[in-house]
C-alpha cells in the first residue's frame, strides 16, 4: 500500500495536527529494536446507541496500555463516517510503534468513540505477544461486557478489522536460504467497459491448487473469499491466535480499493514468508488472485464476499522457481498479461482483461530492496502464454515449452561461450550439455504428467463423490420438501380454523357494537327528554336559594329590631329615674314655652338657653326627614344644622331630656308603622312561597300524571324574591339608642 495521507477525528485522542501520514507497507519491516502494529479497521455491524438514544457517528481510536494509562492522545486514529450510522464503514489503516523488550507487556486498545459526544461505545484490548509476526488476522471483535457474557443488546455487535504485527527481520525457515516471496500487484492493463466500482484483491499461496478448487466446490468457508477469526472477549484464548504450519488454503491477503473503476491500479505488495512463501515452490503450488467489487464491502459483508469477478492463477513450478534465480540483481520476474478467468469483464476492445504483476524470492532477513513501481519494471519478463489456467501444460503448450526450453538452454549455452570465449570447453562438450538439459526437462515434464494423471484421478473420485453426495443431498431434499409439504397443509388448515374463529369472533363483536349504538341513542332521547326537567329543576332550586336568603334577612332584622326595643327600655329606664315627678306625668310635651324674650322656658319657668334650643330644632328636622324617606324609600337626606346666634350658653338636663322623648315618641310611631307593613308583607310571601314549594315537590314526585303547563309561572314571582331589597336599612346605633317599640308593635310582629 502507498503512502495515504488519513483524516483525524476530532475527540479525546486527537493529535495536535489535523492529519497523519500512514507509514507505506512497501517497507514490510518495522525499525530496528521496535515494532509496528498494523490495524486495518474496515466496519461494524449493530453499533450500541448513545446513552441519549442518538444514533451513534462512530470514529476509531487505536493505542497502547501503556498509552491508555498515562491518557496520552494517540495518532492512530481513523477518520469519522460521513453520517450517524450503527454500521460504519472506514477501510483506514492505522500503525503503533512498541519497542522490542515492551511487546510481552504491551496489549493493543481498540476504542469505538462518538464523535459528537465522545462516548465511549466499545473496547477491545488484544495482547501483542499472542500474535504471530507478519501473520495477517481478521478478526471478527465482539463487544466486551463486565461477566465476559454479551449482553441482549450488545449480542450481535461486531467490529472488523486485520491486524498485523511486523519485526525489524524477517525469520528464516530451517535449511532453506530463502525468507520470503514478495508479489507486487500493479493494475489492469486494459481500460474496462463493464465494471462499475473500484475493486479489492484476495491474494493467497496455495500449496496444491486442485485440491483448493475441490474445497471451494465444497463450498468450504475457509477457501471462500476472507476467512475470520471470531474472538470474544474479555482476554480472548491464545487458542484462536495460533497459526497451522502448513495452510491447504494458504493466508489470504486483503489490498485496498483500486480505482478508478475503469482502469484500476494497486501498486500493491503482499509478502509471503515461512512455508507460505518461499518453500511454496512445487508442482502443485499456485498463488491466486481473486478480484471482488469494493461496493460489496459494508460492515460484516466484507467477511462474506460474494462470487468473484474474476480469478488470476500462476503456477509456482520449479522451472519457475530456477528462472527467478537466474535474473541479475532482483531475483525476479515480471508478467505484464496475466489473464483474468472466470469473469465477465469486458475490455473496450471486447477482450478478457489482464493484469501486470511483478514477484521476487527475498534471501536476507532485512532486505532493503522491495518491488516498487519503478524497479518491478527492470525485471525479465516472463510469457504467461505458457501457463495454462487450469495449472496444467497442455500438449502444445507443452511441446511450445519444451522448444522454448531446448533454444532458451542452446541460447543460454552460445551466450556463456560468448561471454567466456577462452573457456576450455569445447563444442561437443556443450552439446552434451545442452542434451542432457533437453532430458531433463523432458524429465520433469513426464514426472508433472505423471503428477497431473494422479490429481486427476483423485478430482475424478471427488466429482464422483460430490456426485453420490449431491444425489443423496437431493433424495434428501424431496424427502424434506414432502415433510413440509404436509407440514404446510396442516398449517393450511388450523389457519383455516383460526380464520372461521375470528370471523366469528368479528361478528359477535359486531352485534354487540349495535346493541351499545342503539342503547347511546335510547339514553341520547331520555337526556334530551330530561333538558327541560332539569332547567326547571335549577329554576326551583334558584328560587329556594333566594327564598332563603330573604328568610335569613328576616330574621336577622328580628334580632336587630329586638336589640333596639332593650336599647330603648333601658334609655326610658334611666329618663323615669332622673327626670324630676312634675316632669314624668308630662311626656306628651311636644315644645317648652317660650318667654317674653323669646326663648324657650323650662317646666319651672325658666329661660333655656339659645344654643339647646338651635339643637332641637335641628334634631327635629332630621327626624321628620327620616319618616318621609321610610314612607317614600328615599335616600338619606343629611341637614345641615343652621348655625343660630350662641345666646344660650348653659343647657338644662331637663329640658334636654324633654327633647329627646319627643323625638324618641315621634320615631317609635314611624318605625311601628314600617314594622307592621313590613311584617304583613314578609308574612304574605312566605305563604306563597311554601305553597310554591308544596306544589313542585308534589310535581316532582309524580312526573308521569303531571304537565309542564300545571308548573307555576316563575314570571309572576319574580318580583316577590326581589322584595328584601325594600327593607329600610337600619339606623346607627347612635340613633337608636332611645328608640323603643311599643308593646302593641311588638305583638303584631311575633303573630307573624
Amino acid at each position: 500500500m502507498d503512502q495515504t495521507k488519513q483524516k483525524v477525528a476530532e475527540g479525546p485522542e486527537d493529535p495536535l495536527d489535523t492529519t497523519q501520514t500512514v507509514e507505506s507497507v512497501i517497507s514490510h519491516l518495522s525499525p530496528s529494536n521496535k515494532e509496528i502494529i498494523t490495524v486495518t479497521l474496515h466496519g461494524a455491524t449493530n453499533l450500541p446507541a448513545c446513552k441519549g438514544g442518538s444514533e451513534p457517528w462512530p470514529y476509531v481510536v487505536v493505542k497502547t496500555t501503556s498509552e491508555e494509562a498515562k491518557n496520552q492522545n494517540s495518532k492512530a486514529v481513523t477518520s469519522v463516517t460521513s453520517e450517524p450510522s450503527k454500521a460504519p464503514t472506514w477501510g483506514d489503516t492505522v500503525t503503533l510503534e512498541v519497542q522490542a523488550e515492551d511487546v510481552g507487556q504491551e496489549d493493543v486498545i481498540i476504542k469505538v468513540v462518538d464523535n459528537r459526544k465522545k462516548e465511549e461505545l466499545l473496547f477491545y484490548q488484544i495482547p501483542i505477544k499472542y500474535l504471530h509476526v507478519f501473520h495477517p488476522y481478521h478478526f471478527e471483535l465482539v463487544k466486551p461486557t463486565e461477566t465476559g457474557k454479551a449482553d441482549e443488546v450488545t449480542a450481535k455487535t461486531q467490529l472488523y478489522a486485520t491486524v498485523v504485527r511486523k519485526g525489524s527481520f524477517i525469520p528464516r525457515q530451517a535449511g532453506c536460504n530463502l525468507t520470503a516471496l514478495e508479489v507486487f500487484l500493479r493494475g489492469i492493463n486494459e481500460p474496462l467497459s463493464n465494471n462499475p466500482s473500484p475493486m479489492v484483491v484476495i491474494a493467497r499461496v496455495v500449496p496444491n491448487y486442485k485440491e483448493f478448487k475441490v474445497s471451494q466446490m465444497n463450498k468450504d468457508p475457509a477457501s471462500l473469499g476472507l476467512p475470520i477469526t471470531p474472538l470474544s472477549f474479555p482476554i480472548p484464548s491464545v487458542i484462536n491466535f495460533d497459526v497451522p504450519q502448513v495452510n491447504k488454503n494458504g493466508c489470504p491477503q486483503l489490498s485496498k480499493p483500486g480505482g478508478p473503476p475503469e482502469l484500476p491500479l494497486w501498486n500493491q505488495s503482499f509478502l509471503f514468508q515461512g512455508r507460505d512463501g518461499a518453500t511454496s515452490f512445487s508442482e502443485d503450488a499456485a498463488l491466486v488472485l481473486e478480484y471482488y467489487s469494493s461496493a460489496s464491502m459494508k460492515g460484516g459483508e466484507s467477511w462474506t464476499f460474494s462470487k468473484p469477478l474474476g480469478v488470476s492463477v500462476l503456477p509456482l513450478k520449479s522451472c519457475l522457481y530456477r528462472r527467478m534465480l537466474r535474473g541479475k540483481g532482483l531475483n525476479g520476474l515480471r508478467i505484464e498479461r496475466l489473464p483474468i478467468t472466470d469473469t465477465k469483464l469486458k475490455t473496450i476492445s471486447g477482450e478478457a482483461p489482464t493484469v501486470d504483476l511483478s514477484f521476487q524470492l527475498l534471501s536476507s532477513e532485512r532486505p532493503e530492496n522491495f518491488l516498487t513501481p519503478n524497479n518491478s519494471k527492470a525485471l525479465p519478463i516472463l510469457d504467461p502464454q505458457i501457463l495454462d489456467e487450469k495449472l496444467s501444460f497442455s500438449h502444445e503448450s507443452l511441446s511450445k515449452a519444451t522448444v522454448s526450453s531446448t533454444m532458451n538452454s542452446s541460447t543460454s549455452t552460445r551466450q556463456e561461450a560468448e561471454e567466456e570465449p577462452h573457456s576450455p570447453r569445447t563444442s561437443r562438450e556443450m552439446e552434451i550439455k545442452s542434451y542432457q538439459r533437453a532430458i531433463q526437462t523432458m524429465a520433469e515434464d513426464i514426472l508433472l504428467l505423471r503428477k497431473q494423471a494422479i490429481v486427476l484421478r483423485a478430482e475424478n473420485h471427488a466429482l464422483r463423490s460430490h456426485l453420490t453426495q449431491e444425489e443423496m443431498e437431493e433424495e434428501q431434499d424431496n424427502a424434506d420438501k414432502t415433510q413440509k409439504l404436509v407440514s404446510m397443509k396442516q398449517k393450511l388448515l388450523l389457519s383455516k380454523l383460526d380464520m372461521k374463529k375470528l370471523r366469528d369472533k368479528v361478528q359477535h363483536l359486531q352485534n354487540e357494537l349495535i346493541q351499545k349504538n342503539d342503547r347511546e341513542k335510547e339514553l341520547l332521547l331520555l337526556y334530551q327528554a330530561q333538558q327541560p326537567q332539569a332547567a326547571l329543576l335549577k329554576q326551583l332550586q334558584d328560587k329556594l336559594r333566594k327564598m332563603q336568603a330573604l328568610e335569613e334577612t328576616v330574621k336577622h332584622q328580628e334580632k336587630v329590631i329586638e336589640k333596639m326595643e332593650r336599647m330603648l327600655k333601658d334609655k326610658l329606664q334611666e329618663r323615669n329615674e332622673t327626670l324630676p315627678n312634675n316632669l314624668q306625668g308630662k311626656p306628651s310635651m311636644a315644645f317648652p314655652k317660650l318667654s317674653a324674650s323669646g326663648l324657650p322656658q323650662g317646666p319651672t319657668g325658666e329661660n333655656l338657653p339659645f344654643d339647646l334650643y338651635s339643637v332641637l330644632l335641628a334634631e327635629n328636622s332630621r327626624l321628620r326627614a327620616e319618616l318621609d324617606k321610610s314612607h317614600h324609600q328615599s335616600a338619606p337626606i343629611i341637614l345641615q344644622q343652621q348655625a343660630l346666634p350662641d345666646l344660650l350658653a348653659n343647657t338644662s338636663d331637663k329640658i334636654n331630656l324633654l327633647a329627646k322623648l319627643e323625638q324618641a315618641q315621634s320615631r317609635i310611631l314611624s318605625l311601628e308603622s314600617q314594622l307592621e307593613d313590613l311584617a304583613q308583607r314578609w308574612g304574605r310571601k312566605k305563604q306563597d312561597l311554601a305553597t310554591q314549594l308544596q306544589e313542585q315537590e308534589d310535581d316532582l314526585g309524580h312526573p308521569s300524571n303531571s304537565n309542564n303547563t300545571d308548573l307555576p309561572n316563575p314570571s309572576t314571582h319574580t318580583k316577590d324574591y326581589k322584595q328584601p331589597s325594600n327593607l329600610d336599612p337600619l339606623m346607627p346605633s347612635s340613633e337608636t339608642e332611645v328608640i323603643k317599640p311599643s308593646n302593641s308593635s311588638r305583638s303584631e310582629f311575633q303573630q307573624v
